[in-house]
């Protein structure tokens, strides 16, 4: 089974590079931050090289306090929460204006969900600011009372395995938890040291896993 691993920087899967010989059946990608930078490289790799699965790995905002910094998730589902239209006070999202689809659920493999046992499950929202506003956190949270976790490359993942009928894991380490910025309660390390761990945990149980399904 051939694996692309997608990260947003080097530095968020550094310490895996250090060790990817152990793993000759995976490829790394360093897309850049941002969804459009996220996609750009997804649609350019995907069009050279097949792969059978996506792991995207980095670091994410938390909304959730039951998740403690520098744990680690396994983000189920997506959605591009800012793509849509205003109206007033009404945001309207995509689907409902009738343009295209901006919620992704992880992909299956051989008909089954990829559930890690290892790691708490959540659904994570992809933006284009990180929310450090009290306000803007608030109706966030009203309008997707269920997302937890925060990126800004997660969908773009999502919407590429969506495209090419690929599965999908989603690994978040929390480096921080969503509210006005506050050095003391980041540790965007840990976050690193930890989904990286997560990485490897991962990649060493997806044998037995396959051999299940």
């Amino acid at each position: 089974m051939k694996i692309l691993i997608v990260s947003a920087t080097q530095f968020e899967i550094q310490p895996f590079l250090e060790v990817a010989a152990n793993y000759p059946d995976c490829d790394t990608i360093i897309t850049g931050v941002g969804m459009v930078a996220t996609a750009f490289e997804l649609g350019r790799v995907l069009h050279e090289n097949k792969y059978d699965l996506l792991i995207n790995i980095g670091i994410a905002g938390c909304f959730d306090r039951n998740l403690k910094i520098g744990e680690v998730a396994q983000v189920v589902s997506e959605s591009l929460v800012q793509l849509g239209a205003e109206d007033d006070q009404q945001f309207i999202p995509i689907e409902q204006l009738g343009y295209g689809k901006s919620k992704f659920q992880s992909s299956l493999l051989h008909g089954e969900n990829i559930v890690l046992p290892f790691l708490p499950q959540g659904q994570g929202i992809t933006v284009n600011k990180v929310h450090g506003n009290a306000d803007s956190i608030e109706k966030l949270k009203q309008l997707h009372p269920d997302s937890c976790i925060e990126s800004m490359e997660g969908a773009a993942v999502f919407f590429a395995s969506d495209k090419m009928g690929l599965a999908v894991i989603e690994l978040r380490g929390m480096s921080n938890y969503g509210e006005k910025k506050n050095r003391a309660t980041r540790n965007t390390p840990l976050a690193i040291m930890n989904s990286n761990k997560a990485l490897i945990q991962t990649l060493d149980f997806l044998p037995d896993l396959f051999s299940k399904i």
